[in-house]
């Protein structure tokens, strides 16, 4: 029995890949790279599927399964809650690498000089984040309020003095009557 889970646990760790996916025209001539090995922090874009266009922040990477969960991906089940939808790799383009982590800038600049290309030392730095969905409009500034622009409430309810009607039948009679003497004052 011992000897069956050690095999077990091998072979889940030879299984256990790298999962890539392929960068963004941009990113591509940026680094001369067409795919590079996925983490949790990349901005992608689904590039096939049902979820086409749409992207976000990786939230994990599941090595063995090989799939991969996107922040604001989600998959509404019949009770209404939401769910992560896993999503392959393949169906997925790197818009923006996390580069925080030394271990992939170094990566980078060895599948360069692999190929023999120059990378500007300023791509390697990390990015500013981008807005994950462009579709959304940021929220304007808003004006200073001035006096001008600044209208008074308009009161509900009755006025001081007046005697608020019981029903709403006199209610509705006594604008027909203000809604006529308009009409005739404007012929």
């Amino acid at each position: 029995m011992a000897k069956d889970s050690v095999n077990c646990i091998n072979n889940s760790v030879i299984n256990m890949e790298k999962v890539m996916v392929d960068l963004s025209l941009d990113l591509r001539k940026k680094y001369g790279i067409r795919s590079f090995q996925i983490t949790k922090g990349d901005v992608v874009r689904i590039k096939t599927g049902s979820k086409k266009g749409e992207g976000g922040k990786v939230i994990s990477v599941n090595h063995m399964k090989n799939i991969v969960t996107v922040d604001g991906i989600t998959l509404t089940k019949a009770d209404n809650k939401q769910k992560e939808f896993p999503l392959k790799p393949h169906r997925l383009v790197i818009t923006r690498l996390d580069l925080s982590r030394n271990e992939r800038i170094d990566k980078i600049r060895k599948l360069a000089a692999l190929k023999k290309i120059t990378i500007n030392e300023d791509d390697l730095r990390q990015e500013p984040e981008e807005p994950v969905n462009p579709e959304i409009p940021s929220p304007e500034p808003q004006e200073a309020l001035t006096d001008e622009s600044v209208a008074e409430p308009e009161l509900q309810g009755p006025v001081e003095g007046e005697q608020p009607s019981i029903t709403g039948q006199e209610e509705s009679t006594k604008e027909d009557e203000e809604v006529e003497s308009d009409g005739d004052k404007q012929n």
